[in-house]
C-alpha cells in the first residue's frame, strides 16, 4: 500500500468536517459573535501601583552568649531579649568546730598507808595510877597533849588524839555512842545505879537484819527500836533495855570525834555537841563538859 491513498483519505476527512461546520452555522446551533469591543489605541492600560519600599529599621541585638543561673538557652530574635538574673543565694555559714582542749593528767602520786595506833579499849576495871604532876613524883613533860582544855586532867594522856567517825543514839534514859576505830559501843545511863557506863564490842555484820519488825508494835508512842549494831546490843540484853528504855529518835546521829585515855583509865571523847565526855575508870561515873 502506497502513501497516496493514505493522503487522499486524510483529505476526505477534512472536507467532511468543514461541511458539518457550515451546516451548524446555517441552523444557528453554534455560538455567534454579537459585538466586537475594541480598545482605542490612545487609552493607556491601567498599571499596578507599587507601594513605596519601607525603610529598613535595624534594632541592635546583643550577639554575646548570655547564660542564666538556670542554664536556659537564649534565642536571638528581632527584639531585645532581657534575661532575668536571680538574686545570689545565701552563703551557708560554716558550723564552728570544737577544738579539743588537751588536759594534762598529773602522774599518780605515791600513796602511803598510815598505820593508826588504836588506844586500848577501856574496861570496867578501875586502875589505880599516880598522876605525873603529883607532889610525890618529879614533874615530867607528857609525850602527847590533850585535845581539849576543860576539864584539865592531872595526868598525861596515854595516846595522841584518835580522830575517828562516830554515831550517837539518844534513848529515854541514856544514850549509846559507837566509835569506829575501836569498833566499840559505849552505853551511858542516866540513872545513878552502878555501873554508870559500860563498853561492848560491836558485833553487827552487814548481812544481819537491821531490826526486828515484831518489836515495832511494842514501842510506846514517839519511840523506836534501835537499828544495826545498837539494835543487836539492845535486843540481846534485857538489863540494857530496862535501863535505857526505847530510842527517842529513829536514826542515829553521825559525827566526828576524838578519843584519848588517861593514865588512870579515864576515857575522854568529844560528843556531837562539841563538848567532852569523861568516862571514869571502872564505870563509876561519867560527866559531860560543854564548851562555853
Amino acid at each position: 500500500m502506497g502513501k497516496r491513498p493514505f493522503l487522499v483519505f486524510i483529505f476526505a476527512l477534512m472536507l467532511a468536517a468543514c461541511g458539518s461546520d457550515a451546516r451548524n452555522v446555517a441552523d444557528g446551533s453554534r455560538p455567534r459573535l454579537v459585538q466586537d469591543v475594541t480598545i482605542a489605541p490612545t487609552t493607556p492600560a491601567p498599571t499596578r501601583y507599587l507601594s513605596p519600599t519601607p525603610t529598613l529599621v535595624v534594632i541592635p541585638v546583643s550577639t554575646s552568649e548570655i547564660t542564666s543561673p538556670l542554664q536556659v538557652p537564649t534565642i536571638q530574635a528581632d527584639f531585645v531579649l532581657v534575661t532575668p538574673t536571680l538574686p545570689p543565694s545565701k552563703t551557708p555559714t560554716q558550723t564552728p568546730t570544737q577544738t579539743a582542749t588537751f588536759t594534762q593528767t598529773p602522774p599518780p602520786s605515791a600513796t602511803f598507808q598510815a598505820t593508826i595506833t588504836m588506844p586500848p579499849l577501856p574496861t570496867a576495871v578501875f586502875v589505880t595510877a599516880i598522876p605525873v604532876n603529883s607532889p610525890s613524883t618529879n614533874p615530867q613533860p607528857c609525850n602527847a597533849t590533850w585535845f581539849f582544855i576543860q576539864p584539865r586532867p592531872n595526868d598525861c594522856p596515854m595516846n595522841a588524839p584518835l580522830d575517828t567517825y562516830a554515831s550517837l543514839q539518844q534513848f529515854q534514859q541514856g544514850f549509846m555512842v559507837w566509835i569506829q576505830q575501836q569498833d566499840a559501843i559505849y552505853v551511858l545511863y542516866d540513872s545513878a545505879n552502878f555501873p554508870r557506863w559500860e563498853v561492848y564490842q560491836d558485833s553487827f555484820e552487814e548481812w544481819m537484819p537491821s531490826l526486828d519488825p515484831a518489836l515495832d508494835d511494842l514501842a510506846p508512842p514517839y519511840t523506836f527500836q534501835p537499828k544495826r549494831g545498837f539494835g543487836i546490843l539492845w535486843r540481846g540484853s534485857q538489863p540494857i533495855q530496862r535501863r535505857l528504855g526505847w530510842s527517842v529518835r529513829e536514826w542515829e546521829e553521825p559525827f566526828n570525834t576524838q578519843v584519848q585515855v588517861g593514865q588512870d583509865g579515864t576515857v575522854y571523847l568529844s560528843d556531837s555537841r562539841g563538848g567532852v565526855l569523861t568516862l571514869r575508870a571502872g564505870g563509876v561515873d561519867w560527866d559531860r563538859w560543854l564548851t562555853q
